[in-house]
């Protein structure tokens, strides 16, 4: 692996991303306490995982992701059914179902996009370990109101105020990022992504709850219940066990609060362009295409291709165990080749995942009928296994882990501590945009045209991204002198 004094090394590529301690490069975001350094560097897979988890607050936030990790997963893969159930179950007398859905997905979306555009301000400017803290404090309260909720008024209090959490989250991912160590931080994150395979443990209470006759959305009030106490919890236990950050000092601030918060956000803006134009312009794009497979989805797995509840949780437990080992070795092979070849190959996997999801109602398996029908007859619990619309959206749930892990760490490297919260601000702004737009035309065009209108135009887009990854150049371009010193 590279030290922290050389720049990472990707193929074919004309700009490299800065090194962390260069003197032409920003400030180290990296803020290990020195007391917590290894005496000596260590090789090896499992010597750098042992030297990443050496950090205190590393390894302390690690802990209480795993909560994020069990209920989560939950919300990623239900929120669309539990919303439909929730609206029919409640208020069986509301008409336009899928429609309503994406107003009420538009509205949380809008506030957490306010929330995200002051968040990068308060991240870069209030203390960071705070703001950790209250991103577990304010969620909880969020899901305690949705377990409690029986109409749309209290549905939009809880998701309102689980939206709010934006305000702290840049905050409290540039903590985070502090706490890497450079050197290792693609291996950090792919540590980090493991907390996803504590949703087993919530998969397995969704699954007790519904075989033991519960209705599915008071199935998911009581994990929103559970999960409101173990974030509480880990707020608990990040005030309590996470070091402070070191402050952040700024030169020349405007005394108009107002106009030095436009002064910031304007400078991180423009460097946000400057170092990364064309891996933004994939995250615009990606952005887009997620959008609308989110919607289309889980409504296509449950209406088109008839998967029931327990196959979707069969298939999430597949997705977990395949993620958790895969994301840390990708971590890893970013920290070793670089980030051009690890970021083509996890999204070439895109398009053909959902080149299989709109054949499956065309090929229902991906073996021969002749193979398929006495195997499911000795044992069909192995039926899902060999459907093409399951592999298909394994394959598509691993990548988007994957793919994730990817992004994160390669904002860890580019971008400088000082401005880490706004810059990741704006980039999730810019992100959810998209997301902000594609709901309404999404649920418009499933109403009306089904599924396969949504999965042509994500396979569309992702086909572009794939094009301008083989052919663009993705890497940080040389940062002004002017902005240096910001």
């Amino acid at each position: 692996m590279p030290d922290d004094n050389t720049n990472v090394e990707t193929p074919n590529s004309e700009a490299e991303i800065p090194s962390e301690s260069s003197a032409d490069a920003f400030e180290p975001i990296s803020d290990i306490p020195p007391g917590d350094e290894p005496s000596r560097p260590e090789q090896g897979f499992l010597s750098s995982v042992k030297t990443v988890l050496t950090y205190q607050s590393y390894s302390v936030y690690l802990v209480t992701s795993w909560i994020l990790g069990v209920f989560g997963i939950i919300m990623q893969s239900y929120l669309m059914l539990f919303l439909r159930d929730y609206l029919l179950f409640y208020i069986p007398s509301v008409d336009f179902v899928y429609i309503t859905i994406g107003i009420l997905l538009v509205i949380y979306m809008a506030t957490e996009l306010v929330a995200r555009f002051f968040g990068g301000y308060v991240g870069d400017n209030f203390n960071r370990k705070n703001l950790s803290v209250l991103t577990m404090l304010v969620g909880g309260i969020g899901m305690l109101v949705l377990a409690f909720s029986t109409g749309i008024p209290l549905l939009l209090v809880g998701s309102l105020i689980m939206a709010g959490t934006a305000l702290f989250a840049s905050g409290s991912t540039s903590y985070i990022y502090e706490q890497i160590p450079p050197k290792h931080s693609g291996l950090a994150m792919g540590i980090f992504q493991t907390s996803s395979g504590f949703g087993l443990i919530g998969l397995g209470l969704v699954t007790w709850l519904l075989a033991i006759g519960t209705p599915f959305v008071i199935t998911i009030q009581i994990v929103f219940l559970i999960g409101a106490i173990c974030y509480i919890i880990a707020a608990i236990i990040r005030a309590i066990f996470l070091r402070p950050p070191k402050p952040i000092n700024r030169t020349n601030r405007e005394k108009n609060a107002p106009r030095e918060f436009i002064k910031q956000n304007s400078n991180a803006l423009k460097l946000l362009y400057l170092i990364l134009p064309i891996f933004m312009a994939v995250l615009i794009l990606d952005a887009f295409s997620d959008g609308f497979y989110r919607f289309v989805s889980m409504f296509y797995l449950n209406e088109t291709l008839a998967f029931t509840i327990g196959e979707i949780s069969l298939m999430l437990i597949i997705v977990l165990a395949f993620s958790i080992p895969l994301s840390v070795t990708v971590g890893g092979f970013f920290d070793r080749r670089g980030s051009r070849r690890a970021i083509l190959a996890v999204y070439s996997v895109m398009p053909i995942t959902l080149i299989l999801l709109i054949l499956a109602p065309i090929f229902p398996y991906w073996l021969p009928i002749q193979v398929v029908e006495p195997l499911v007859a000795m044992y069909p619990i192995l039926e899902p296994l060999v459907s093409t619309a399951f592999i298909a959206i394994a394959m598509k749930q691993i990548n988007d882990i994957l793919w994730w892990t990817l992004i994160l760490t390669y904002l860890r490297k580019a971008i400088p501590r000082s401005e880490t919260a706004k810059m990741l601000s704006i980039f999730f702004i810019i992100v959810m945009l998209a997301f902000v737009i594609t709901p309404i035309p999404s649920g418009i065009l499933y109403t009306y045209y089904g599924a396969l209108p949504l999965l042509g135009l994500t396979l569309a887009i992702n086909l572009i991204i794939v094009g301008i990854l083989v052919f663009g150049n993705i890497e940080p371009k040389p940062i002004p002198e002017e902005y240096r010193d910001l």
